[in-house]
């Protein structure tokens, strides 16, 4: 008699993997990830180098490309919104 489980393998068990049917991934919106990784300036060059690769496995590869402008802004370390120039709201205690 086992102290912590049991072992045994029933049918009763098995409906988890129907239920994975109804959950499938959006090929899009993987794209638009991979595509997301390309132009984020935190990616590491293993990660955009994946990342294009899987566009290309999926039949995207014309997607893989990345802009001129989005590579300069990379390299100087430029993001579209500084942190600087953003209003903060304070919030008081009362």
């Amino acid at each position: 008699m086992p102290l912590f489980g049991n072992n045994r393998r029933t049918a009763e068990r098995t409906t988890r993997r129907r239920h994975h049917i109804f959950t499938r991934k959006d090929p899009d919106r993987v794209a638009g990830g991979y595509k997301a990784a390309l132009s984020n300036p935190n990616t590491t060059r293993r990660g955009r180098k994946r990342a294009k690769a899987e566009l290309r496995m999926m039949g995207r590869g014309n997607e893989a490309h990345v802009s001129f402008m989005t590579k300069i802004k990379r390299a100087l370390g430029i993001r579209s919104s500084p942190t600087s120039t953003q209003q903060r709201t304070r919030r008081g205690r009362f």
